[in-house]
Order: structure tokens, then C-alpha cells, then sequence
């Protein structure tokens, strides 16, 4: 039994509770750069998106005036305190081997070994999970389990996120119902609009037609990757929590949000003669080589 939790509106919700705002209601916006039009949202609060209109990728100068909205500038030290606050809860209840941190605001545990401690099931889990954070932090999050880490992701991101609860369950009996009707394949883990590409040109137009497509032409055609892919389509992840992956080798790289739209080729050269020094002079700092470079 794995539980994927995910902080709502994580930023926007922390900068909600320390400007005394209720984090479902108030209307609040965390963005870099607030002093310049081209400044870029990184955090809305859900009452903000829902009223606004406002996401992620959100610009300064594209945010609607209201009243009530308020800007405040990102405190990264302050969110990754509230994450290891929130990972302390989880602790109360399983051991660090049952915990993987997947980013700021999502964390993946496992509860099988705690279950006959505490006699809860793996939902209750969820709601005690849900409580602690919500009275002692004033955070809400939302939860998929699954009967392992694919199943408690594609939970939470199809299903945790519309119910009344905020907890969804996918197990492996459900696939047919749950996994094979997520409506876009780009909703599905390890599927980008590249990758779609691909699958389209093999007829494959469905997670459905995924999980039914050849196996071993689809090894021929994608590799390791596409024979992944269909495995996952059945809901299938062999991935264990108690390993951490080590990659073997470690990308260079140095991204920039500009402040304006740059459309003099000459300005353009100048940003990415920058960004390439930055990225040079790393390398040199670390004494590494490297067998590619790319710009996007």
C-alpha cells in the first residue's frame, strides 16, 4: 500500500497561512519578478486560479486586477521548512526506508509495515495524514493509494484531485476502470506530447490500446521504454521505495525567465552567450567534460 500525497497549491497555500488567509479561499499569487510586467507566476492559490484564471506559466502583466489579490515574492527557505515539517508527520507513523520525497510538495510512503501497529488501513492513513497537516500546519493536500507507485500517482493525479475527500484508490483489479479510462494519454506517467507522437503513429489512441499493443514489437520500435510503457498501461511498477536511484551521470545546465519577449537577434545572442559562460564555467569549477551540449 503506497500513498502519493500532494500539497495543494503548495507555495500559494504556506504564503495563504502566514498572511493569515484560509489557503481554499483566499485569493493570493507567489511571483518571481512582481516588480516587472514579465514577471512569472510560480504559485496560485486555488480560489486565485478558479477567479483568475491564473496557472504556472502565468505573466505579471496577464493577471487581472482584483481587489483582494494579493502578490507576494517566493521564500524557497520557508517552503522547504514546511516540507520537512510535513515529512517529520509522516515519520510519526513509518520509517525513513518508507518515505521517498519526491519534490517540494509530493512525497510517496509506503504504510504496509505500520499497518498492524497502528491497526489503520491504508486510507485511514490518508485521513490521519490529511488531519495532523491540515491543524498543525494549515495545509491541505490531496492522496491517491495504489498497490504500489504508478497506481498511488495516476490516483492522485486522475482521480484524488476531484473528489470531495481528496483521496482516491486505484488498485490493480480497478485497471480496466480507472487506469484504461484516463481520457488524454498525457495524463498517464512517463507520456509527453512527444512520445504521444509517437504512439499515434502506431494506431495506439488510448491507454486502453496501450496496454493491448504488441509487446515485443513494441520493444523492437521503443526499447526498454515502450516495453515500460505498456507494463505501466497494466498498472504494473516494480519500482521499490526502499532503493534510491543514483544516476550515473549528472547534467550541467542554467535556465533563465526572461522579463520580456526578446526579439532582436542580437539581444537573443547576448542571453545565450551569458547562459553558456555560467554553464562553461561550471564545468571548468568541476573539473568534468561533457559529451553534449544542448539549448533550448
Amino acid at each position: 500500500a503506497i500513498l502519493c500525497i500532494d500539497m495543494k497549491s503548495f507555495y500559494a497555500s504556506v504564503e495563504c497561512v502566514e498572511h493569515g488567509l484560509l489557503p481554499l479561499e483566499g485569493l493570493l499569487v507567489v511571483m518571481s519578478g512582481e516588480d516587472s510586467p514579465g514577471g512569472l507566476a510560480l504559485s496560485a492559490s486555488p480560489k486565485a486560479k478558479e477567479v483568475l484564471g491564473i496557472t504556472n506559466v502565468t505573466r505579471n502583466y496577464e493577471i487581472p486586477y482584483h481587489k483582494d489579490l494579493r502578490k507576494v515574492p517566493p521564500r524557497m527557505n520557508l517552503y522547504i521548512q514546511k516540507n520537512m515539517e510535513i515529512n517529520n508527520i509522516f515519520r510519526r507513523y513509518v520509517g525513513d526506508e518508507d518515505i521517498w520525497v519526491y519534490s517540494v510538495d509530493e512525497t510517496f510512503v509506503r504504510v504496509k509495515a505500520s499497518q498492524r501497529l497502528f491497526n489503520m488501513t491504508p486510507y485511514q492513513f490518508a485521513e490521519r495524514f490529511q488531519r495532523d497537516i491540515r491543524n498543525e500546519l494549515g495545509l491541505y493536500c490531496t492522496i491517491g493509494i495504489g498497490d504500489n507507485m504508478l497506481l498511488s500517482k495516476l490516483a492522485l493525479d486522475n482521480a484524488a484531485k476531484h473528489q470531495k475527500d481528496m483521496i482516491a484508490v486505484w488498485h490493480y483489479e480497478d485497471v480496466p476502470n480507472t487506469v484504461w479510462k484516463i481520457p488524454k494519454m498525457t495524463d498517464f506517467w512517463g507520456i509527453n506530447k512527444r512520445t504521444e507522437i509517437k504512439l499515434r503513429r502506431k494506431g495506439i489512441e488510448s491507454i486502453y490500446d496501450l496496454a493491448h499493443y504488441d509487446f515485443f514489437y513494441m520493444k523492437e520500435s521503443m526499447g526498454i521504454m515502450g516495453q515500460q510503457l505498456i507494463a505501466h498501461a497494466w498498472g504494473i511498477d516494480r519500482s521499490d521505495i526502499s532503493k534510491r536511484h543514483r544516476p550515473k551521470s549528472k547534467s550541467i545546465g542554467n535556465s533563465q525567465v526572461l522579463m520580456k519577449d526578446y526579439v532582436k537577434s542580437s539581444e537573443t545572442k547576448i542571453v545565450l552567450k551569458e547562459i553558456a559562460e555560467q554553464v562553461a564555467a561550471r564545468l571548468r569549477r568541476n573539473g568534468t567534460k561533457t559529451g553534449c551540449v544542448h539549448i533550448s
